[in-house]
């Protein structure tokens, strides 16, 4: 290895770092999908000299502040190689509190229960955007950060695309949900557990995701109004948590009026 690149890989980080109240975004379709988002403010662009030219006239026509770098230089201030040929910094949105009735205007909410690895939950957040999904809901603080560029790079733009609210307690929203007329379904391995196919799909819908090692706890499962399994064969027991997630949101939402 050259010592040149040595000494790029080496750099300390200066975008991709531990400041939580900013987020990185990857590639011209992302950043595309970040400047037009309603739901996260993009603050800077850093585009490759001669690539892009169209997203730098959209960039600053959005009033962003653009700056147009060498590779070396996109570099140097990503901390290590990169050739996707432009990446930009967003503000992390601040996290939601709802009073009484806000939830009100939401048919299909996604609900990510304590999910450890990035990519799992970006691409849950796709798959529900692709079936309709107007909502997605976290716990504040638990489990991995939406906002990582693992879970961004996952999301194939969706993320930009659906509203993400973190909320201080997921139970409360639960009995929340209930009381605006949304029936949540649990995905669990349990003895009452019914296929997707077979339970009662209202035109308000909510699906609960946790984590396949410990999978929601019974207070969790005790609040939702069902709780649903994909029949296996084979001795097997379990998806991935983003397979599974394609198939019952599929049938969940894909019936929902």
């Amino acid at each position: 290895m050259c010592s040149r690149l040595l000494k790029i890989i080496q750099k300390p980080i200066k975008f991709f770092g531990d400041d939580r109240s900013q987020i990185v975004v990857e590639g011209c379709l992302a950043v595309e999908a970040l400047i037009d988002s309603e739901f996260i403010q993009a603050e800077s662009v850093f585009l490759e000299k001669g690539r892009h030219i169209a997203l730098l006239s959209r960039a600053e026509a959005k009033g962003l502040d653009c700056q147009i770098l060498s590779r070396e230089e996109m570099a140097e201030e990503a901390g290590f190689p990169f050739h996707r040929g432009v990446f930009a910094t967003a503000r992390r949105p601040d996290p939601v509190s709802f009073s009484e009735g806000q939830w009100s205007s939401f048919s299909k909410i996604l609900v990510s229960v304590n999910l450890a690895d990035g990519g799992n939950l970006g691409t849950l957040i796709r798959t529900a955007a692709a079936f309709g999904c107007d909502a997605v809901l976290l716990e504040s603080g638990r489990g991995t950060d939406v906002y990582s560029r693992k879970c961004i790079r996952a999301s194939a733009t969706a993320i930009f695309r659906v509203p993400i609210f973190e909320v201080e307690s997921l139970l409360d929203t639960l009995k929340q949900l209930k009381l605006e007329g949304v029936r949540s379904y649990a995905t669990a391995l349990e003895s009452e557990s019914v296929s997707p196919r077979d339970v009662t799909v209202t035109d308000r819908s909510a699906i609960l995701f946790g984590p396949e090692k410990d999978g929601l706890t019974p207070e969790v499962l005790h609040a939702c109004d069902a709780c649903i399994s994909i029949p296996m064969q084979r001795g097997m027991d379990s998806l991935n948590v983003a397979a599974s997630g394609a198939i019952v949101m599929y049938e969940i939402f894909g019936r929902c009026v």
